[in-house]
C-alpha cells in the first residue's frame, strides 16, 4: 500500500486490504470511458490528481477521497470517512458490461446511511476474495 498520510491507524490496528478504486469514470460504456479519458488528460496536464481508497483493517473501513492539484505537491481536497465494522450492513461486488466485452467490477459497502461503490481494477477473483475478507471482519463483531 502506498503511504497516505490522511490515514491513521489506531493502537493495535492491522492494515488488512486496500482498494485503490478508478476515480474518472465508473462506466462500463466505451464511449464514456473515451470522453473520460480525456478529461483525465486534461486533468493531467494541468496537474490534478484524484485517488480513492477503500482501506479494511481489523478495526473499521476507512474511505478517503483525495484531489492533489500541481502533479500532487499541494493538496487540492480530501475527504476521509470512518465506518465503524459494526455498522456495515452488506459487502459485496457487482459487475456492469456494455456491448458484451466491456466490463467494470465495482466493491460495494452498505452501512445503513450511504453505499460505497467504489470502481475495482483487479480481477474478479481478488475481489471476491477481498468481500470475503470484510465480511470476515464485519461478522466478528456481532
Amino acid at each position: 500500500m502506498e503511504t497516505l498520510k490522511e490515514f491513521v491507524a489506531l493502537p493495535g490496528e492491522n492494515v488488512l486490504e486496500v482498494i485503490k478504486g478508478n476515480a474518472y469514470n465508473d462506466s462500463p460504456n466505451p464511449f464514456a470511458r473515451l470522453l473520460m479519458f480525456i478529461v483525465k488528460i486534461c486533468q493531467m496536464i494541468l496537474g490534478i490528481k484524484l485517488f480513492t481508497y477503500i482501506i479494511i483493517t481489523n478495526l473499521r473501513v476507512v474511505k478517503v477521497n483525495k484531489k492533489t492539484i500541481l502533479w500532487g505537491i499541494l493538496p487540492g481536497s480530501v475527504e476521509v470517512m470512518t465506518i465503524n465494522k459494526r455498522t456495515v450492513r452488506s459487502v459485496g461486488y457487482a459487475m456492469d458490461s456494455s456491448w458484451f466485452i466491456f466490463r467494470k467490477y465495482y466493491f460495494q459497502l452498505d452501512n445503513g446511511a450511504e453505499m460505497l461503490r467504489v470502481t475495482y481494477d483487479g480481477s474478479l477473483e481478488q475481489l471476491t476474495d477481498i468481500c470475503t475478507t470484510v465480511d470476515k471482519v464485519v461478522t466478528e463483531s456481532h
